[in-house]
């Protein structure tokens, strides 16, 4: 039977080796929950303690990292809308055609144009293609009313080398093509292109010919199909026009035909 004096002393010593082992424990929850109640009443006006001092200023005051994105959103937008650049645009004009997009706008009501595919460029396996700028790819691609009816509505940019096909341009116009088929509306080109684009005569994505009949042929009848010919119109585009339902053509500039002299020649040998 141990005395009482080892017995205090063993007892003390217990105490003190609690004390000084174990600290009060923090209740994570409690304090998260007085976050909360201070933030809810902190004063609007106050810089919050998490904002970032370098954050821009947005139109409206609020303070949003986000502004220089959206800014370089929206030029890089606007410089796509160019298509080939002033120049192009100008020669264009020369020749009294108007561009992809002036023809678009003439279209569709105003306001109502959704456009997909406004950021493609050249497909990325198309090694020739390299370091060369090709905004939207050459194709306008999108969607709009046109007299108060939906259409869906692709238009070759001739200002983007010479509005021919490229891989990623037919990938917007076929994805365009099935969704007009689905929503069962009208669809319709504005053709003015050299057609494919020889830089990318690699792949089996060239010019998306396949998908091209493929598809028209089974929107054919379940929804108009119209293509008109503002421009030349030259081996890949010369298919729409040739599947389609209605086929326009302006006098003077609208033409067809599936390769030019030059081609002929170096095929058959003979001029034309």
């Amino acid at each position: 039977m141990a005395s009482p004096k080892t017995k205090n002393a063993t007892s003390g010593g217990g105490a003190e080796g609690a004390e000084g082992a174990e600290a009060p424990r923090v209740d994570k929850q409690l304090e998260h929950q007085i976050e909360v109640v201070n933030e809810l009443s902190r004063d609007p006006s106050e810089v919050h303690p998490g904002e970032v001092p370098s954050a821009q200023q947005t139109e409206h005051g609020e303070t949003s990292g986000l502004k220089p994105l959206v800014d370089d959103l929206h030029d890089r937008r606007a410089k796509i809308k160019l298509g080939g650049g002033a120049e192009k645009i100008d020669a264009q004009h020369a020749k009294g055609k108007l561009t992809a997009r002036e023809r678009v706008d003439l279209l569709v009501d105003a306001g109502t144009f959704v456009e997909i595919g406004m950021h493609g460029r050249p497909h990325f396996s198309q090694r020739s293609m390299e370091g060369r700028d090709a905004p939207a790819d050459g194709v306008i691609t999108g969607w709009g009313e046109v007299d108060g009816r939906r259409c869906a509505v692709v238009a070759y940019d001739f200002t983007v080398m010479a509005g021919s096909m490229g891989m990623t341009g037919e990938l917007k116009v076929s994805r365009l093509r099935d969704l007009a088929l689905g929503k069962r509306i009208p669809f319709i080109w504005l053709l003015d292109s050299a057609g494919a684009r020889i830089q990318e005569a690699v792949g089996s994505l060239f010019a998306g010919s396949g998908h091209l009949f493929r598809e028209e042929v089974i929107m054919s009848g379940v929804v108009p199909l119209v293509a008109g010919m503002l421009g030349p119109c030259a081996a890949g585009t010369a298919y729409i026009p040739g599947l389609s339902d209605f086929v326009p053509m302006v006098v003077g500039q609208g033409a067809m035909a599936l390769a030019g002299p030059h081609l002929v020649k170096a095929v058959t040998g003979e001029d034309i």
